[in-house]
């Protein structure tokens, strides 16, 4: 069967003949696979640069959507175990990692959504403690894959409130499950938060934007802040001032910091309720192409990009 792997790290996938993967034995399942997303995890594993990537060669992928080639039956599948690859024809894996789909859903939308969608669901539900009824959320990059799909996560764990924050006026006022929204302004220092009021903020931008917030938020309640990515690519120094005076609660949340044994166990509810979301748009690419579309720029214009074996 055909694979993605990596064997040096700055020279990117390449799709190579592998043997079959082997039948599944008791307490396994194998699925032909029909899509499997490229999320910034899975491109940042591929190039050696995220922390959960251990040697080569390393196989692509961490999720997938396929077949049971037994029964036929749809499932989603997560995997981050060493070794692991669902950018592939064929993956055997233990039962408790796959998760039952209706037949309604599309393989690849589905595939592009599930792992940019469970990072707030484990943030809100791991990486925060006894938030307030109907509380509320401040989403930094709420028009981000991830981000999009914060507001449905939010709601669906008990969100009162979603805010959401982002530079793009026109792309923030589609975002589904948004009460309201701010413009970030061109300078950072002049978007005004002052008269934000929120329990949780789940940052995916971090950098000046989220020392901004951190500075000039109205704290007047417990805030639990949650830094699940860096899309501005910035390191800060967060004055010491800033945590002393506002009782704020600073987290990280990520493979790591949240266990894949509790992953595994959120999935089993954020699996069936993503079922019922508005899913990312995606564009899919033929494994076999996955050398010359991994380096394509213009491919991300067309929505998430999505492998299909």
């Amino acid at each position: 069967m055909h694979i993605a792997q990596v064997r040096e790290w700055s020279e990117g996938p390449r799709y190579i003949t592998v043997d079959d993967a082997p039948a599944p034995s008791e307490g396994q399942i194998q699925l032909r696979v029909l899509a499997a997303g490229l999320h910034q995890v899975v491109r940042s594993r591929a190039s050696g640069q995220h922390y959960s990537a251990r040697g080569l060669p390393h196989n692509v992928g961490l999720d997938c959507v396929g077949r049971d080639v037994a029964t036929g039956k749809l499932y989603y599948c997560i995997n981050m175990a060493r070794g692991f690859g669902s950018f592939a024809e064929l993956v055997t894996v233990p039962r408790d990692v796959v998760h039952l789909l209706p037949e309604t859903v599309d393989p690849v939308s589905f595939a592009a959504s599930v792992n940019p969608g469970m990072s707030s669901w484990l943030a809100l539900t791991r990486r925060t403690s006894n938030l307030p009824e109907n509380f509320t959320v401040l989403i930094l990059g709420a028009t981000s894959a991830s981000g999009s799909l914060a507001a449905h996560a939010a709601k669906a764990l008990g969100a009162g409130k979603v805010i959401g924050v982002a530079r793009n006026e026109a792309t923030l006022a589609k975002v589904e499950g948004l009460d309201e929204y701010i413009v970030q302004k061109d300078s950072i220092a002049d978007t005004d938060f002052s008269q934000v009021q929120c329990d949780v903020v789940l940052d995916y931008v971090y950098g000046d934007l989220a020392l901004h917030v951190l500075s000039t938020l109205k704290v007047q309640s417990p805030l639990q802040y949650i830094i699940i990515g860096n899309l501005s690519r910035k390191e800060i120094v967060i004055p010491p001032g800033i945590l002393r005076s506002k009782d704020i609660t600073i987290r990280g949340s990520g493979p790591g910091s949240i266990s894949l044994e509790v992953i595994q166990q959120d999935m089993k509810k954020l699996v069936p309720a993503m079922t019922g979301w508005k899913l990312l748009d995606a564009h899919s690419v033929p494994l076999k192409d996955i050398e010359k579309a991994w380096q394509d720029e213009s491919l991300r214009e067309k929505g998430r990009l999505v492998f299909i074996p």
